[in-house]
């Protein structure tokens, strides 16, 4: 078929098309900002979304045979896959089939002694500093701000190669369109990605990564990374669904390395500061008692201490630097009190689990593998699809307890209403005759509210007030058969919503 402007002078045809020829550009223009400004990501834990972050961590694995037990990636290609590095560390990198974003995965512990010695390098090291790996590499590095806050020394080395290729791909991306990234990593590759997200967030706080760069991680089977100091900041520069600890809770794996906490690891402000002075000022002979008590609890711990770090510290560092030359052990933070990080999501096992994965003392990594997560993760309830019930409805307060005065009588007029607004992260509505919006997070079934914005002042009587402070208080969601939203605290349903609207 011939168009219209086959048989016409090209100037006429312009000027016989000039007007929807600039409203076709124009909406071109504006379908490329949106394009561009297009991030797939959200977040929140996405049960479909792990899946597919698993799916490509085995092909991370980089063992024979391994991923032909698995389908392949559905979303994602892989575009580049990197040789062995530092203590036989691996990652890879895929885009989704719309470029819209970038997977980053790392892979876990080989066969191979230098990627066990990564693992049983164990001392602590501050969270902020530098390490001197060989001559001609120095890796200045900072994961928190807090100088009590330390990490996995043997994992921040790791770290240390893998952001050295990691970082320069990130910033070649960004250039080409890609602001969005997901980062996976399984059993000691999940480990690594604690270190990695922290270091990344880091740079792009100091400036040295574009500020409209967005990071979401999944750690799976993940060791424990660092202090309680390190998973403080870690959990708050990530809150509101941006990382997440996934583990089977028949892993042993999430539970090392074995955590020594004596009493210097506590805050400043603790009931054991004054210990000494407190039980030196008691009578004889309770002073006699309390003070053998006393170094019976902090004494053990302190050499335990000291033990954890002469072996898995310097005597893990003199074999490190057999395989590192060049490699100048660092001044080591004295504790070893590691704990798990991160908002957790647990696969609970149940029968049938354990009659397809039954326990075997001779297959130490039957509950580790890919396998059984995969298995696992199927039985999860799908947090995402009841999250998105509550999306695109306006629901209408039909009970609140704790009332004093009848639920009919605090709102005559009008009930109160509640929308979540998907793109400003924010529920707005009416709390009886003032409009509120209020900033809100979501974590599974978890759910809070901040302080609404400033808004109208008419007076609207006592129900206004219940209404925003119990608001507060809430901590958990849930919907029922009947399509009815409830708010709950500590599991107790104190709100409950019917749908007036789609």
């Amino acid at each position: 078929m011939k168009d219209a402007c086959s048989n016409s002078a090209p100037s006429k045809c312009m000027q016989q098309f000039h007007l929807p020829l600039k409203m076709v550009l124009l909406a071109l223009l504006f379908a490329s900002v949106s394009t561009a400004t297009a991030q797939s990501i959200v977040p929140g834990f996405d049960k479909s979304e792990f899946r597919e972050m698993m799916l490509i961590s085995v092909r991370t694995a980089s063992i024979e045979d391994y991923a032909e037990n698995f389908p392949e990636p559905e979303h994602h290609t892989m575009i580049y896959q990197s040789k062995p590095i530092g203590l036989d560390n691996l990652w890879d990198l895929w885009t989704d089939d719309q470029n819209q974003s970038a997977v980053i995965s790392i892979r876990g512990t080989t066969e191979k002694p230098e990627s066990w010695l990564a693992n049983f390098y164990a001392a602590m090291v501050p969270a902020k500093g530098t390490l001197n790996i060989d001559p001609d590499f120095s890796f200045t590095y900072q994961l928190a701000n807090d100088p009590k806050a330390a990490v996995h020394v043997g994992w921040l080395l790791s770290t240390a190669y893998l952001s050295r290729e990691i970082v320069p791909r990130i910033k070649t991306l960004y250039a080409e369109g890609i602001k969005d990234f997901l980062i996976i990593g399984h059993s000691q590759g999940g480990a690594i990605s604690y270190l990695l997200t922290a270091y990344l967030y880091h740079l792009r706080a100091n400036g040295m990564l574009p500020a409209d760069i967005r990071f979401k991680t999944y750690s799976s089977a993940a060791p424990k990374p660092g202090n309680l100091y390190f998973a403080y900041e870690y959990e708050a520069m990530t809150q509101g669904g941006w990382a997440f600890n996934v583990v089977n809770a028949a892993d042993w794996v999430p539970e090392v390395p074995v955590s020594i906490q004596t009493l210097k690891d506590f805050n400043k402000i603790n009931p054991f500061v004054h210990a000494r002075s407190i039980i030196k000022s008691q009578k004889f002979p309770a002073k006699l008692v309390l003070k053998h008590i006393y170094r019976k609890l902090d004494k053990p711990t302190r050499q335990a201490q000291k033990n954890y770090e002469k072996y898995l510290g310097n005597l893990a560092s003199s074999v490190i630097k057999k395989n590192i030359p060049g490699y100048t052990p660092p001044a080591y933070y004295n504790s070893n009190d590691y704990v798990r990080t991160g908002v957790t999501i647990v696969l609970m096992p149940d029968e049938s689990y354990y009659k397809e994965f039954p326990d075997d003392s001779t297959k130490l990594f039957r509950h580790h593998v890919h396998g059984p997560y995969l298995y696992l993760l199927d039985k999860l309830q799908d947090q995402n699809t009841a999250e998105n019930t509550l999306f695109d409805a306006t629901w209408e307060l039909e009970y609140m307890s704790g009332l004093r005065i009848a639920f009919e009588g605090l709102f005559p007029q009008q009930k109160p209403q509640i929308r979540f607004n998907r793109q400003t992260h924010k529920a707005e509505g009416t709390d009886s005759c003032n409009g509120y919006a209020a900033p809100y997070q979501i974590q599974g079934n978890q759910i809070t509210f901040g302080e609404p914005d400033p808004t109208t002042m008419r007076y609207c009587g006592e129900g206004e007030k219940q209404f925003l402070k119990m608001m507060e208080k809430v901590n958990k969601y849930q919907t029922d058969a009947e399509g009815k939203l409830s708010l709950l605290l500590d599991g107790v349903p104190v709100m409950r919503f019917k749908k007036i609207n789609r």
